[in-house]
């Protein structure tokens, strides 16, 4: 099993290119976030897409540490894709990957992935384009691919802590779902839950959503 402290001593020792405030991002979000228990789950995994991969982090984490072959991904940061790529090269000669270039509206074909990556990525985009852009999610993939949405739970008081971290890290309000309205609507959309997990970690509350179409 893989453990948190695991996971910040390696990103520790990875330069990302993008800034000392990404630097930080990279080196301890595994401290307030539950990438150990995602990452875990993963270990088996031979193929992942990753929407809204920032400079890599997470991509860099699935290469270390899990069997996966094959990793995609898109952010709308020119300057993270790239970086998400350099992170990524010295693991070319056993991984298969590519990241692209986010334009904000479609949704790149995710049917040759086992799984897709949504890890606190919904929150971030504008209320008004959040079931669009599901809806998209799940018309890119293939029956019998499976969705993991890590995010903030709207449904606790917490959430306000994520709020004001946005605001000072990201200098943007998030647009948090609560668990119960968005597994609400994603089985409206035609998702099957195999999965729900919640985890309070200091005074950020997640959730983490397994689905598969």
């Amino acid at each position: 099993m893989v453990t948190t402290s695991a996971l910040v001593r390696f990103l520790k020792s990875k330069n990302v290119s993008t800034g000392f405030v990404d630097q930080l991002k990279v080196n301890f979000r595994p401290l307030i976030s539950p990438f150990d228990d995602l990452i875990n789950q993963l270990q088996n995994t031979t193929s992942v897409f990753d929407i809204g991969c920032g400079s890599g982090q997470f991509a860099l984490l699935l290469a270390e540490f899990t069997k996966v072959q094959k990793i995609g991904g898109v952010e709308i940061n020119n300057n993270l894709v790239n970086n998400a790529s350099s992170l990524l090269n010295p693991y070319q000669h056993k991984i298969k990957f590519s990241f692209q270039v986010y334009d904000g509206e479609q949704i790149p074909n995710l049917s040759d992935y086992e799984v897709v990556l949504l890890i606190d990525v919904l929150h971030h985009v504008p209320k008004h384009n959040q079931p669009e852009f599901i809806v998209n999610i799940y018309k890119a993939m293939a029956p019998g691919t499976r969705l993991i949405i890590k995010d903030i739970d709207a449904g606790s008081w917490l959430v306000y802590f994520n709020k004001l971290h946005d605001l000072i890290f990201a200098k943007e309000i998030g647009n948090e779902w609560s668990l119960e309205n968005l597994k609400s609507f994603v089985t409206q959309t035609g998702f099957r839950i195999l999965e729900v997990q919640k985890k309070l970690i200091y005074v950020y509350p997640h959730f983490t959503l397994t689905l598969e179409k």
